[in-house]
C-alpha cells in the first residue's frame, strides 16, 4: 500500500461498471489516498474478514486509519470523503433520506451490474462460471 493511503477499496476487478467508477475516481485522487484492490485475488480477499459471497454482493472499503470497514453505498461515502472537493457532498448524501435512497439504489445497481452491461458474470471462487451452472442442475 502506498504511504499516503488513508482507505482500501475491495472492488470486483472484473466488473464493468467497477472499473469505470474507477476510472472516474482515480484522477480525482490526486494525493493517492485510496487503494484500489481486486477480491476476486484470494491473497487479496484473505487480507479481508469477509467471504467472497460477501464481497461479491458489494464493494468494501476500509479505513486504514481507523481500522473501520464499511460496504455499499456507505463504502462509496467513505471513497468521497477522501477525495479533495467531495467531502461536501459526501457530507449531504450520509444524511436521511439519502441514506436510505441511495442503499436502496446501490443494492439494485450492485445486482444488476453484469446484466445491465452486457457481460456474463466472471467465475465464482470455486472456478464455476454463471454460464455453465444452469447446465450443471
Amino acid at each position: 500500500m502506498s504511504q499516503t493511503a488513508q482507505l482500501e477499496v475491495y472492488t470486483d476487478g472484473q466488473c464493468p461498471l467497477c472499473q469505470w467508477m474507477r476510472s472516474k475516481v482515480e484522477p480525482r485522487d490526486r494525493f493517492n489516498r485510496i487503494e484500489w484492490l481486486g477480491y476476486r485475488d484470494p491473497e487479496v480477499q484473505s487480507r479481508t474478514p469477509y467471504t467472497f459471497a460477501e464481497l461479491d454482493a458489494e464493494m468494501h472499503a476500509r479505513n486504514v486509519t481507523a481500522g473501520r470497514w464499511s460496504a455499499g453505498y456507505d463504502a462509496w461515502l467513505e471513497v468521497m470523503r477522501v477525495l479533495p472537493g467531495w467531502r461536501f457532498i459526501a457530507s449531504l448524501l450520509s444524511i436521511w433520506p439519502f441514506t436510505s435512497l441511495g442503499r436502496l439504489f446501490y443494492r439494485w445497481l450492485a445486482t444488476r451490474r453484469y446484466k445491465l452491461f452486457g457481460v456474463p458474470p466472471p467465475c465464482d471462487a470455486e472456478g464455476v462460471c454463471a454460464l455453465h451452472k444452469d447446465r450443471m442442475r
